[in-house]
């Protein structure tokens, strides 16, 4: 018969086959993109670098304008494209000039700019002051707590360290100018420092 395909034998599918042709499905209408160029490092790796969308778009608006020579063409195609070219330059530079009168005027900054950073910062300011109650309280209280337990609960603690293996010895000599009588250098105490 005529556009009948021949169905495959079972012997033939428990192979693994499963009897259908693989296709590699793409996006349809989007082309492959190709590296606009091909950086090779010395170490032996390669970078592509591709164009962006918005390149790829300029490159098509200018596909889409074939260049004219305005030489070529009659009188009134060629006005047309002189008008065309004269307003396009001038919409251009009053862009760009009103652009730049725009900053130097202050029109491009927000109107209301003085009012949101004053609100940050007294924000800011409270959160401080808030945060420096907080500290003082805290410490206030455990002044408090210190000045309540009575002293004869607390023992004094000194923060010095034990006696180690190794001392060193510190010679202190007060030498003082005619007051008081001079004393013997024999009777100097000898006091271990810890390291």
């Amino acid at each position: 018969a005529v556009g009948a395909a021949a169905a495959p034998s079972p012997l033939q599918l428990s192979k693994g086959e499963s009897g259908f042709e693989n296709v590699e499905l793409g996006v349809i209408g989007k082309k492959k993109k190709i590296p606009r160029r091909v950086i090779h490092f010395a170490s032996g790796e390669t970078m592509e670098e591709y164009s962006t969308d918005e390149e790829e778009d300029e490159q098509e608006k200018k596909d889409l304008l074939p260049p004219v020579d305005p030489t070529t063409l009659t009188w009134g195609p060629y006005l047309w494209f002189h008008m065309l070219r004269v307003a396009t330059s001038t919409l251009s530079v009053c862009d760009f000039l009103g652009e730049k009168i725009a900053s130097v005027l202050g029109i491009s900054t927000p109107k209301y700019q003085y009012a949101i950073d004053e609100y940050y910062r007294m924000k800011r300011e409270a959160e401080e002051e808030e945060q420096e109650n907080k500290m003082s309280e805290e410490a206030e209280r455990q002044h408090q707590e210190q000045q309540n337990k009575p002293q004869a609960e607390a023992p004094v603690q000194t923060d010095q360290p034990g006696a180690t293996a190794c001392s060193s010895f510190v010679n202190v000599n007060f030498e003082s100018e005619g007051d008081c009588p001079p004393t013997a250098e024999n009777n100097q105490d000898v006091v271990p420092v810890p390291p």
